[in-house]
């Protein structure tokens, strides 16, 4: 499941199966989360799991005991040919992950297409900012471990350079779902979703 394992550091299980890294004789380890919002999203569905998902919770558990200096969300607007309850729906919960705070919301932009009389979408910003803020971040020592949930391959070259500053990137997938192999050759460490650590938003 995972590729190398963390050098001097030992991997345990916290409370609620969240993982937590524990490693002697060093600095409690920073780590960064970056969700790709969309990506997150299509894959609970494939897993048969919630979907209002608390982003600031699940990326605490994705970090355990390390510390979190960063929380990255990526999604875009709902669609304008979803029904007006779907886009309600979306924005109310969008509103909820900016209300909790320690979220670092980021919005792109749909580019609307017609095919064959059809409207289509295509997500825009979203690849382009995610890599800025995990670049960037690398590039000023914010953090030392990006936990990436996506399973956009595209990230790949992302990842290599991002280890080439000395970070580690962990690469977060579900089960039953389509996994990125290109992710998994390069990330330090792959590791399953589980339940536990999706926590949904009280109703």
């Amino acid at each position: 499941m995972s590729n190398e394992e963390p050098q001097g550091s030992l991997f345990l299980m916290g409370a609620g199966g969240a993982a937590t890294t524990s490693t002697a004789g060093q600095r409690k380890l920073r780590v960064a989360v970056f969700v790709d919002g969309s990506n997150l999203h299509h894959r609970l569905q494939d897993c048969g799991w919630p979907t209002n998902v608390d982003i600031a919770a699940f990326a605490n558990r994705l970090a355990g005991a390390r510390r979190v200096m960063g929380i990255y969300y990526y999604n875009v607007p709902p669609p304008r040919t979803h029904k007006p309850e779907q886009v309600a729906a979306q924005n109310r919960y969008y509103a909820r992950i900016d209300a909790t705070g320690g979220v670092m919301f980021r919005m792109g932009h749909l580019q609307e297409r017609r095919v064959g009389g059809m409207s289509t979408f295509e997500e825009k910003g979203v690849d382009v900012t995610l890599t800025v803020d995990m670049l960037s971040g690398a590039y000023q020592d914010l953090y030392d471990t990006a936990i990436l949930v996506s399973s956009d391959g595209d990230f790949a070259p992302l990842v290599e350079e991002v280890k080439r500053r000395g970070k580690r990137v962990e690469y977060v997938y579900f089960p039953r779902t389509q996994r990125s192999r290109a992710l998994q050759r390069v990330c330090n460490i792959s590791r399953e979703c589980r339940l536990a650590w999706v926590v949904q938003f009280e109703p």
